[in-house]
């Protein structure tokens, strides 16, 4: 007697979502990007291959329709466009985790990765603080390339948004450009810019004082002045008009 298994007719499996995602992208994004992303989602979890015209029937969603909603969360950051070995492009589904931590290095031991990660999600935590908002994966991303394109610590980061704060502007470009330029100083930890404070003020108290004087004196100053050649001027043509007149007065007589 042969044995055959009932073929299932529903989907049994489940689809395990990061609460990162959710917290962050639910109330962000419309209907249709939430609808591509999950069906995207389930069949690359589970699957590990995507068939866009099955999600689209599924949908009724017409192809710019669809399209729209991938592009909205490439723009987002959370899908990345890549290109394979063989010339093949593919879109790649971003771990919000993984972004947060980071890679570890297969030389860094369990301990350090362990450290870094949660030095960098307190970083992303304060630096949310200080801008008031969520970082977009997009702001992650950039932020996660610095660190390792300038070999900086975190809390250096976390310190250059503090004083872009104090600028006015905390566009994430704009940050980065303050850890560039103390890369270019040698300065990669909190440490070696509070060194570097030190040793300029240090350097500003040795300097010879410049002193400048108030325009507002130096503006009475010219006016004093310009007072005292008119007086003088004024005795000079008195001193004339009366020798003139001592002069004219002698020939009379």
């Amino acid at each position: 007697m042969d044995f055959k298994m009932q073929d299932l007719k529903l989907d049994m499996g489940t689809t395990p979502l990061e609460n990162m995602f959710l917290n962050t992208y639910v109330q962000m994004a419309d209907g249709d990007a939430l609808k591509v992303y999950l069906l995207i989602y389930k069949d690359c979890y589970n699957y590990r291959r995507v068939d866009s015209g099955k999600i689209k029937r599924q949908l009724r969603f017409s192809d710019e329709r669809f399209d729209k909603a991938v592009d909205f969360w490439v723009n987002m950051g959370v899908f990345r466009q890549k290109r394979a070995d063989n010339g093949t492009d593919f879109i790649e589904i971003v771990s919000l985790r993984q972004m947060y931590f980071g890679d570890s290095e297969d030389n860094q031991s369990t301990e350090a990765a362990y450290d870094l990660a949660q030095r960098k999600s307190i970083m992303f935590s304060n630096i949310e603080t200080i801008i008031g908002r969520s970082l977009t994966p997009a702001d992650i991303t950039r932020i996660q390339e610095a660190l390792l394109e300038y070999s900086s610590d975190p809390e250096l980061v976390t310190e250059a948004f503090r004083q872009a704060k104090s600028s006015g502007n905390v566009d994430v470009k704009y940050v980065i450009g303050f850890v560039k330029t103390w890369r270019d100083q040698n300065i990669k930890s909190l440490n070696d810019l509070r060194m570097k404070e030190e040793r300029d003020k240090l350097v500003r108290k040795r300097s010879p004082r410049k002193y400048r004087r108030n325009p507002a004196s130096a503006r009475k100053d010219a006016s004093d002045n310009d007072e005292i050649s008119s007086f003088i001027q004024r005795r000079k043509e008195e001193r004339l008009n009366r020798i003139i007149n001592q002069r004219g007065e002698d020939n009379d007589s």
